[in-house]
């Protein structure tokens, strides 16, 4: 079936996606200056959600069709992995970003941002690893 194909795909995807954030997008930001990170952040937010937002929306879709019509216990750690990510996202993620949108930020907001996204940077991980259990 097709989804068993491209599950795998956007799994990767969405990790790669995290490294290149985690190690040269979020890191960047502390180069900037206040004024001239919301300028950029303005740019970039719109700009990363294009690409992140149909990867994830599809990533959840496609486990969740997984989780009905193809039951494994591995799908439903994936799926509690994958609902961690969207929770931290919104709980931790969406207030620091907007509080580099009202420039708000300080410091240590940036350096939570990198260290924080350590946590879904290692949860994708577990989802990629994930899939070569079920090859």
């Amino acid at each position: 079936m097709i989804i068993e194909v491209l599950k795998p795909w956007v799994d990767f995807g969405l990790l790669v996606l995290i490294l290149m954030v985690q190690v040269i997008v979020y890191p960047s930001f502390t180069y900037y200056s206040k004024i001239d990170l919301v300028q950029w952040h303005q740019t970039y937010t719109p700009r990363i959600t294009a690409i992140v937002a149909p990867l994830m929306m599809t990533q959840v879709a496609m486990h969740a069709y997984t989780l009905l019509f193809d039951f494994s216990y591995v799908e439903i750690v994936q799926t509690v992995l994958i609902v961690a990510v969207w929770l931290i996202t919104f709980i931790y993620f969406v207030p620091l970003h907007q509080k580099i949108e009202a420039r708000q930020n300080n410091t240590t907001d940036l350096k939570n941002l990198i260290s924080y996204n350590w946590l879904r940077t290692i949860i994708w991980f577990l989802i990629v690893l994930f899939n070569l259990t079920e090859l």
